[in-house]
């Protein structure tokens, strides 16, 4: 077993130092700029297509919480905090991308 296991060990320096017929191992940028303003941006453009669907949901569930509420004053401004809370948090999200846009045009002009 350990030799076997020092086998393939003994094989990685090989594999990592092979020509591939490119003139060497090259590494290509998985987040497609240098520019940490553009990745930024790249974030938060993500993070607005996964907050706009989580912003229905929890409206949705505010106003459920409101309809159960059956004049529990307590489960009324349960709901409401909650849709409170959900806009702020979705607010939050585009600010900082109009943020993000400003300091993009900033540094690029």
């Amino acid at each position: 077993m350990l030799e076997m296991f020092l086998k393939i060990f003994s094989l990685i320096p090989k594999a990592l130092a092979q020509d591939f017929g490119t003139g060497g191992l090259t590494l290509t940028n998985p987040l497609g700029s240098d520019n940490i303003v553009v990745i930024i941006n790249r974030v938060l453009n993500y993070l607005i297509y996964v907050s706009v669907p989580i912003l229905a949901i929890m409206i949705l569930v505010g106003g459920f919480q409101i309809l159960a509420a059956r004049d529990n004053p307590e489960k009324i401004t349960s709901g409401r905090k909650t849709i409170m809370y959900a806009v702020i948090g979705f607010a939050i999200i585009l600010i900082s991308k109009g943020v993000a846009l400003i300091l993009l045009t900033i540094l690029k002009g």
